[in-house]
């Protein structure tokens, strides 16, 4: 019964989630137009018009292109890369991660949904890293990509892991761990080395390029070099000999990649190589500026090195190798590609660059101008920041306001509409179901009728097959000298015959005879040592005859094989007996025992074949 009753609930609740699936897709999409509403159609404008992407991002929710979960995650990275609002990126981000909690805590959250939850917990705590780095507190983007990285070690991703362990050693170097966090991220180039395909190569420059940020900024020089020279290695096997790498679609040309990969390492190592020559006291400074001039040279070979990206990285180290007319050149590129006073971060990162180049050729002056523009840009990247936030704030806010609203409404009359519908498919739904189980039960109950009869008349034919021989077992007399049953039995370890195989035979015939008349089948402790005791007999004479002279494997079987009939007979004799009753009566150890072995004879339970010979008899 139980079992019906969870098929019914199990079908119904398909058709219905069917039901409500199909009628939200129909009655949420504005003339057919679901495809606008989309996570790849949001994230496209989430920058540049974030409001609209949130619009977005909360339609796709409504017609289920997209998950509540997902969409308050990419609610949160518009929030933080469009509307630069931190605040309430990091407000959005911990609600998410207060929610993904209830659902982990709840008893009926799937093995699906716990994974998809994994996912979306990774990528938030990723988010609230680069929200905490940006807005300066780096205690706490060190606790998020802390539990970033124990969620990445747990899925295996390489990539998360050295994405999670670059935003620790990052944020560590802001916190004057930079040892440790150096130490980190030479652990993970080291495991890298090691992972032989593709994606392990981008990983790998990806996680070197972060090392390699963080020490020049701390003016770890020294250690910048074989770094650099293991990623030009790396980068090199991969260009040289892109058949040992796993991963590269067929078609796929890697050399995209490993020139702007082998330039970016060239620059690093140019950088590293000009910077030293400035520093260094111990007269190898023309040797270090000589190192960095022939880097640059190999680097012109490259053609990435034409590209105004080059230029970028190249500006400064122009001016750590003395020559200012190629930085000035890629000063004038960059300025003409951004505005010369435009409000940004690379803006400011130019004007400073431009103010350590002035100072090194001495113009004063010059570098004072820059170093005040830097600041004005700077200041006024603060206070920007500040307004938009508090404007970005109330705007969310009434926009969140009208969306609620509207979303009430839809969801009224969405609701109407699928309780209809989810109503007349429930009913259909059982209607249909209790056919079928009606017709299937009623096709069992007749297979089980056939079945118990047959079961029946069968033991009914091999009891008066044994009466039959018994009576006729009886009624003859000794031939000469042969003699009589009992005598045979208690002789039975006394005889000798010439022929091994049939005394087996012989002697099952003769133990058969004695425990099916004297029912000792009843008595749950007989086995081998109770006969062994009855009949004076060896242990080994004994099971010789049951596996040996008996079509049974073993005493054991030919036991079940008596009680099973007993048994069957019991249950239809005495219906209101228990069937623990019975099984104990028919010498059978436990009702478990009596119940499988029951069932595998005879293909019916004990219950089902008392059910279906009351049915017969009545």
């Amino acid at each position: 019964m139980k079992q019906r009753k969870l098929t019914f609930l199990c079908s119904f609740m398909a058709m219905l989630l069917t039901c409500c699936q199909q009628s939200a897709d129909d009655s949420s999409r504005p003339d057919g137009a679901d495809t606008v509403y989309t996570e790849p159609k949001a994230m496209s404008i989430h920058r540049n018009n974030p409001e609209r992407a949130l619009v977005m991002i909360d339609s796709a929710v409504i017609v289920g292109n997209i998950t509540p979960m997902r969409g308050e995650y990419l609610k949160a990275i518009t929030q933080y890369g469009g509307l630069d609002n931190y605040p309430l990126a990091r407000q959005t981000c911990l609600q998410l991660l207060d929610d993904i909690d209830q659902k982990a805590n709840s008893e009926t959250l799937s093995r699906k949904k716990t994974e998809v939850d994994s996912v979306t917990l990774l990528r938030v705590y990723q988010l609230l890293t680069t929200i905490e780095h940006s807005s300066g507190n780096y205690p706490a983007a060190i606790r998020y990509a802390t539990e970033a990285s124990r969620l990445a070690h747990s899925s295996g991703d390489f990539s998360d892991i050295a994405s999670s362990e670059s935003s620790i050693a990052k944020a560590m170097a802001h916190t004057g761990r930079t040892d440790e966090g150096i130490d980190r991220l030479d652990a993970i180039l080291e495991e890298l080395q090691e992972e032989d395909s593709f994606q392990g190569v981008v990983v790998y420059t990806n996680t070197a390029k972060h090392l390699l940020h963080i020490l020049v900024e701390n003016d770890r020089l020294t250690k910048m070099i074989p770094v650099c020279e293991a990623m030009l290695k790396r980068v090199r096997e991969l260009r040289d000999h892109p058949d040992r790498f796993s991963g590269i679609a067929e078609g796929f040309d890697t050399s995209e990649f490993t020139d702007m990969a082998e330039g970016q390492a060239l620059v690093f190592l140019a950088a590293a190589y000009a910077r030293l020559a400035n520093s260094a006291g111990d007269g190898m400074g023309p040797q270090y500026l000589a190192k960095a001039r022939a880097t640059e040279a190999n680097l012109q070979r490259l053609p990435w090195s034409k590209t105004l990206d080059c230029e970028r990285m190249m500006s400064g180290v122009y001016h750590f190798m003395g020559e200012f007319e190629r930085f000035d050149k890629a000063m004038d590129l960059i300025a003409a590609k951004m505005g010369d006073d435009t409000i940004n971060v690379n803006n400011f990162i130019r004007l400073t660059s431009c103010c350590v180049a002035a100072k090194m050729r001495g113009r004063l002056s010059e570098a004072i101008e820059y170093l005040e523009r830097a600041s004005i840009v700077r200041d006024s990247l603060d206070a920007r920041n500040q307004r938009e936030q508090l404007n970005e704030l109330a705007t969310v806010y009434h926009l969140q306001e009208e969306q609620l609203a509207r979303k009430e409404a839809e969801a009224d009359a969405r609701f109407l509409r699928l309780l209809t519908i989810a109503i007349i498919a429930g009913l259909l739904a059982a209607i249909a179901f209790s056919v079928y189980i009606f017709y299937k039960r009623r096709e069992t109950n007749k297979k089980n009728h056939v079945l118990a009869r047959e079961i029946a008349e069968a033991i009914k034919y091999k009891e008066m097959w044994e009466n039959a021989n018994a009576n006729r077992a009886t009624l003859s007399p000794p031939d000469g000298d042969t003699p009589g049953t009992g005598q045979v039995l208690s002789q039975a370890a006394e005889v000798a015959p010439e022929n091994e195989e049939d005394s087996d035979s012989v002697l099952y015939q003769k133990l058969r005879e004695v425990i099916l008349r004297e029912q000792l089948y009843l008595d749950p402790m007989l086995g081998r040592q109770a006969l062994v005791e009855r009949f004076n007999l060896p242990k080994e004479r004994i099971g010789a005859a049951f596996s040996k002279g008996s079509p049974f494997k073993s005493l054991i079987d030919f036991l079940t094989d008596c009680r099973l009939p007993y048994a069957a007979k019991l249950l239809t004799d005495q219906p209101d007996l228990p069937i623990a009753d019975v099984a104990r009566q028919s010498g059978f150890s436990s009702a478990d025992t009596f119940g499988r072995n029951f069932k595998q004879k005879y293909a019916l339970t004990p219950t089902q074949f008392r059910e279906q010979v009351d049915i017969k008899t009545t």
